[in-house]
């Protein structure tokens, strides 16, 4: 788990997926929370069935590093609800990359929450050695999810029709 000011942000085991994909309710339960959120996103609400059938594939398939192929539910403190997700797309591959992705529910568009929640997970992720690097696609025309990866340091790598394509390095440390 990590703490951030407003946010709780919870990778969810492999478990606890069958309850977010199944029960809600239960996984509200379990998490100690009163709400769970719908993805109304319209960027990441069409992708919620195929991104649970990931996350439950790749943890079962790797249990011992879980917290890199799941989604990490962001939880509101004071409204003790999960508002969104975050998360990997995987252990770093060879190149010591791994991709993020990220959505909320629409009522918290333009309050921080994404911001927030991706500076603490790059933290996270970056305490890995394994990690070099962080990638991540916007649509062309999602200027608000562009505006949280460039307060997050990442620079734009490249575009075609429908993406921006983003890169963040590991900070060089001495």
């Amino acid at each position: 788990m990590i703490e951030t000011k407003r946010l709780r942000l919870v990778p969810l085991s492999h478990e606890q997926l069958y309850l977010f994909k199944d029960n809600p309710k239960g996984l509200g339960s379990n998490l100690g929370v009163c709400k769970i959120e719908p993805y109304d996103d319209p960027e990441t609400a069409p992708h919620v069935e195929e991104a649970i059938q990931f996350w439950l594939e790749s943890t079962k398939q790797h249990p011992l590093h879980f917290a890199w192929y799941t989604n990490w539910v962001l939880i509101d403190k004071d409204a003790a609800s999960v508002i969104g997700g975050i998360g990997f797309s995987g252990f770093p591959q060879e190149q010591g990359k791994t991709m993020v992705g990220y959505g909320l529910n629409t009522r918290y568009f333009g309050k921080g929450y994404a911001s927030e929640a991706l500076s603490a997970l790059i933290v996270w992720g970056f305490r890995h050695p394994e990690l070099k690097s962080i990638i991540a696609d916007t649509p062309i025309q999602n200027i608000g999810s562009q505006r949280v990866l460039s307060k997050n340091g990442f620079t734009e790598i490249g575009r075609d029709l429908e993406l921006i394509h983003w890169e963040l390095h590991k900070p060089i440390t001495t």
